[in-house]
């Protein structure tokens, strides 16, 4: 298993289906094994790359990757004495080194810059290396493989290449016009710069994978670029950020936040077939993933819906077609991972096109029908119904093991995953003695996902005209409904995570049950006990709900499903909170997130974090290995922010609806600018009334388009249930 380091410590840019991580100054360790590198197509094209002044690595002043696709490092030099004598104090120099990921490329300049006082030689050196090894061999999940390396070397330029055990030829080639090839493979540039002046280096990485023996063509000195500047990251992304939904706040926090969140997602957009989709997370899941994609186009559709239509039309195309114990294949069940290279071209894991998974196919389902209430188009639904049938039927003919009305799973892959909800890790589900549920396990969430989609689905065929099928639906759904009394814990007044298979529940307290306040599969009743239960002291840290409560047995505040806090859990739990009138509630989550974010690099919220309470030290603490960026984990709070605008769209009536509008405290006035619902577009300023500080007010509107705007107010106190729920379950439904 490769060495691990902390993944906080790192940046990432991303373009398309490659990206680079490395360490805040840029390395890539030569000497060290890691699982850093340029990865393409979840190949690893570059594994070592250091850049070196007489030998001498450079110090970091800063770094910075928030343009998304590209980076920039500031160093300078060690106190050096040159060949010749001449002492170099330290900081005489100014190296500045922008990198960018381009399409099958990566491009990179550096900028040196001379303080010294006198004249100065100096010699620039670049090394590298290659071993093209897939992430999954990377991560230890697959067996190390025996492959031909090739390296060839023209005067300015360096191939580095393997003959992989797929047969195919991965290659990386490196140039710089600058710079000579030595006789170790590395390139130096010898630089001689007067007082105050400065030179310029381009560096070219192109990346490749042909046929074994296809006849390769030699590196050549192909120009990388003038000394022009670079193609401005920093401008396309603000360009991209112009053509979404906008969002203008008086809160300086909230603002960076949002923006960093937005880019992230921009930066994990990634394409496969022509349809583009959320790869999961860098470095360990930079691939299409069925429960991590649904979720976090779900997460994006108020900025945009177009990724929600590919992602659908990407996993309705992959839907499995037979019963395969390889790879927990069944009809109509939804992808859980797909992977490509090697791995994949010699079956060496069922990881490669895995189907295990008991919660993407309902989540699939509902996010069609969300999308549907943005677009108010029925035209995707009846695109895609011969896979909705597939998938309806697949939950109930697969799902449902033992025909009791619930959805359960128990692995059949020989190396496949033993939990299959969102909380995939092998000690994930516990019961209150830290013992482990035996499968076949019923999660609590997914029936919670199971009902929502069946009500949903229920509308969506009624108004296409199938009026039987909606019946059917709607009672499917209330056969699983009644089915959640099985979880119901009565003497802890909250319910199960899971049953095993003898249908008794853990009585370990756990974060899953969140998760149907967002379905609305449950009674006002019990939505406040599960309120209640996940905002104890030891489920809550004051940072988020941790998955599993301090007080429980099997509790780490670092085991990755057993006491972290993961930003997308918090979200859903935070949107169902508000779907049943607890707003205060929803407000703590929602800043304590947004807090918590403040002290992450960027401000950018990772994958999970670990569960120590907030009163334990004054920053959340890192989980090492976390996956930052991370699709679902950036979308949690510009989906929170959605959510507590109270933004309900109902585009088959042309309605959008805006119920009990709120904002983070610090908030006085937002924007949103640009919010698509049908064909039109919706601008809305809300402000912080000044008598009633506590809440906020929709003050002006403008429309363009053909959509109503409505403004509900009802009450939202967390200690009084919504009397009026039962017409936001209307409207919900309609929509």
């Amino acid at each position: 298993m490769t060495e691990l380091v902390n993944l906080s410590e790192t940046t990432v840019i991303k373009f398309g289906n490659a990206y680079c991580m490395a360490l805040r100054d840029g390395r890539l360790p030569l000497d060290e094994d890691h699982p850093l590198g340029v990865y393409v197509d979840d190949c690893r094209h570059l594994r070592g790359y250091e850049l070196r002044l007489w030998g001498e690595p450079l110090r970091l002043l800063i770094g910075s990757d928030t343009a998304g696709t590209a980076a920039v490092f500031e160093l300078t030099n060690q106190n050096l004495v040159l060949p010749g004598g001449q002492e170099l104090p330290l900081q005489s120099l100014r190296v500045r080194v922008e990198r960018r990921m381009v399409l099958g490329a990566m491009v990179e300049r550096i900028t040196v810059h001379s303080y010294a006082r006198d004249p100065v030689e100096l010699e620039l050196e670049l090394a590298f290396d290659a071993d093209f090894r897939p992430m999954l061999e990377v991560r230890g999940m697959v067996s190390p493989g025996e492959r031909k390396y090739i390296r060839q070397a023209s005067d300015h330029t360096l191939r580095l290449a393997a003959v992989g055990l797929d047969g195919l030829e991965r290659s990386t080639t490196i140039a710089c016009p600058s710079a000579a090839v030595e006789g170790d493979g590395r390139l130096r540039a010898g630089l001689k710069l007067e007082p105050g002046q400065e030179t310029t280096l381009d560096v070219r990485f192109a990346f490749a994978q042909e046929e074994a023996g296809a006849g390769a063509a030699p590196p050549n000195d192909e120009p990388v670029h003038s000394h022009g500047p670079l193609p401005q990251a920093g401008a396309e992304a603000e360009g991209w950020l112009a053509e979404r939904l906008r969002i203008d706040v008086d809160d300086e926090l909230l603002r960076r936040v949002l923006r960093r969140s937005l880019l992230d997602m921009r930066t994990l957009l990634s394409q496969l077939d022509g349809h583009r989709y959320f790869s999961a997370g860098v470095p360990w899941y930079a691939t299409l993933f069925g429960r991590d994609s649904i979720i976090s186009a779900f997460q994006a559709l108020a900025f945009d819906r177009s990724v929600a239509e590919d992602t659908l039309r990407l996993l309705a195309g992959r839907l499995g077609t037979k019963v395969d114990d390889r790879f927990d294949e069944e009809p109509g069940k939804v992808l859980h991972e797909l992977r490509v290279g090697e791995p994949a071209a010699l079956g060496l894991t069922p990881l490669v096109r895995y189907y295990g998974t008991i919660d993407a196919t309902p989540l699939f389902l509902c996010l069609l029908c969300e999308h549907t209430k943005w677009s108010g188009s029925l035209e995707l639904f009846r695109e895609l119904r011969p896979q909705v049938e597939l998938a309806l039927r697949w939950i109930d003919e697969f799902g449902d093991l033992d025909d009791d009305g619930l959805l359960e799973y128990r692995r059949r892959a020989e190396g496949g995953l033993d939990n299959q909800g969102w909380k995939d890790s092998w000690d994930a589900i516990v019961d209150d003695h830290g013992q482990l549920l035996r499968p076949p396990i019923a999660l609590v969430e997914v029936q919670g996902y199971a009902v929502a989609a069946k009500r949903r689905m229920a509308r969506l065929f009624e108004l296409d005209g199938d009026v039987h099928r909606a019946g059917e639906l709607r009672a499917e759904a209330e056969r699983i409904a009644r089915g959640l009394e099985l979880f119901w814990l009565r003497e802890r007044g909250m319910y199960s995570m899971g049953l095993d298979e003898s249908k008794q529940p853990s009585r370990a307290l756990a974060s899953n049950q969140g998760h149907l306040l967002w379905a609305r599969a449950i009674p006002l009743e019990r939505a406040a006990a599960v309120r209640a239960a996940l905002m104890s002291e030891g489920a809550y840290s004051g940072w988020g709900v941790r998955t599993l409560s301090a007080d429980e047995l099997a509790f780490n505040p670092v085991g990755y499903h057993t006491g972290t806090i993961w930003p997308h859990d918090n979200a859903l739990f935070a949107a169902g909170l508000r779907k049943y009138g607890f707003d205060e509630t929803f407000l703590r989550i929602f800043e304590d997130l947004l807090d918590a974010a403040a002290h992450f690099p960027e401000y950018r919220l990772p994958e999970l974090f670990a569960g120590f309470a907030r009163s334990d030290y004054e920053a959340p603490v890192p989980y090492p290995v976390a996956c930052s960026p991370q699709a679902w984990a950036a979308g949690a709070l510009p989906f929170m922010l959605i959510a507590g605008l109270g933004l309900i769209p109902n585009g088959l009536e042309r309605r959008l609806c805006i119920e009990r509008p709120s904002l983070p405290r610090q908030v006085s006035r937002l924007e949103v600018h640009g919010l698509r619902v049908c064909d039109a577009s919706v601008d809305l300023l809300f402000e912080r009334i000044a008598r009633q500080p506590d809440s906020v007010a929709l003050t002006d509107v403008h429309i363009d388009g053909d959509v109503d705007v409505v403004l509900q107010i009802r009450p939202g106190r967390d200690d009084e249930l919504v009397p009026s729920l039962a017409d936001v379950e209307q409207v919900d439904a309609v929509a």
